[in-house]
């Protein structure tokens, strides 16, 4: 969607927990997981949610005809299982649809009055937690999503539907989904991020610095030259993007995670021969070339 991104999604639901923690209150989140999301979307229910929302026929019946017809088959070891329908589903892969599946799902907050995030078949529920009357509140809007799920023939993976605690003063309530007790975590997975009860960066700092440093050992071994022409380009296309996901909601603010960010680019940097840097924490002269652009445009964000 248009302005609406994973970091922009990070941002705004974790300002509100922040902000609800500095003032001394405990703040209760809940990660929902739909069990193979854009499989089971019910086709039918589908035409039905889109024909609700207003969209021409001629439009329904293109999209209709679009899924309809579909079949499928399982192959093992060389024995083919029988071609069965596909109804339901949209088909991964294709622009329309995870269009298709945001406007299945559109409905999902409606009457719900905790804070709820939702990016594509990620879900998260927040609410803060003051009295009994709030967790009995989160309970009811939990109640209310497995009554959605169940109407519109959709299933939570109760095994990764987790329960985080924020807060010194938290009470550790215990919620149910579907009459199963959720597990409660210390640490999640958002949407690429890894997010502590403390809502500390540290982890996700050692886990992009880990990751970028094993793509660029890859680069080593595999690529013989060390042209700046051939080095800088696998640089910034492969570990990069390690680096730069989402950095602006996870930006270190120590210096040891700082530190351990930069280390991937001086060892980058030492592949390529003769190109001089200054390191802008101990004043030394490095072998870094100062177009690799990673560190000097992030300062701000890295101090």
């Amino acid at each position: 969607m248009k302005h609406r991104s994973c970091q922009t999604n990070l941002i705004t639901f974790y300002e509100e927990v922040s902000r609800s923690i500095d003032q001394g209150v405990a703040v209760d989140v809940i990660y929902l997981d739909f069990a193979k999301a854009f499989d089971t979307v019910p086709h039918k229910r589908l035409l039905f949610k889109l024909r609700k929302n207003g969209l021409d026929e001629n439009t329904c019946s293109w999209i209709e005809n679009w899924l309809k017809d579909r079949v499928q088959r399982v192959v093992i070891n060389g024995t083919f299982s029988r071609w069965t329908p596909v109804v339901s589903g949209v088909p991964q892969g294709s622009v329309i649809g995870p269009i298709l599946f945001n406007l299945f799902i559109n409905d999902l907050e409606i009457g719900i009055e905790s804070h709820v995030s939702v990016f594509a078949d990620d879900t998260k529920l927040g609410k803060v937690i003051q009295c009994e009357q709030d967790v009995t509140s989160l309970q009811r809007d939990l109640d209310r999503l497995g009554d959605w799920a169940l109407k519109w023939q959709m299933k939570f993976n109760l095994d990764k539907c987790k329960v985080m605690h924020f807060g010194v003063k938290n009470t550790q309530a215990m919620y149910t989904l579907n009459g199963t007790e959720l597990g409660k975590s210390k640490q999640e997975k958002d949407l690429g991020i890894i997010k502590d009860f403390k809502l500390s960066n540290n982890v996700q700092c050692q886990t992009a610095a880990a990751k970028a440093s094993k793509v660029l050992a890859c680069i080593k071994r595999g690529v013989h030259s060390r042209d700046e022409n051939i080095i800088l380009p696998l640089y910034k296309s492969m570990v990069r993007p390690h680096l730069e996901y989402a950095v602006q909601f996870w930006a270190p603010v120590l210096k040891k995670d700082i530190i351990s960010l930069e280390k991937v680019q001086r060892r980058a940097t030492k592949l390529i021969r003769g190109i001089l840097c200054i390191n802008q924490w101990s004043g030394r002269t490095l072998n870094m070339p100062c177009n690799f652009g990673h560190l000097s445009s992030k300062k701000i964000l890295y101090r």
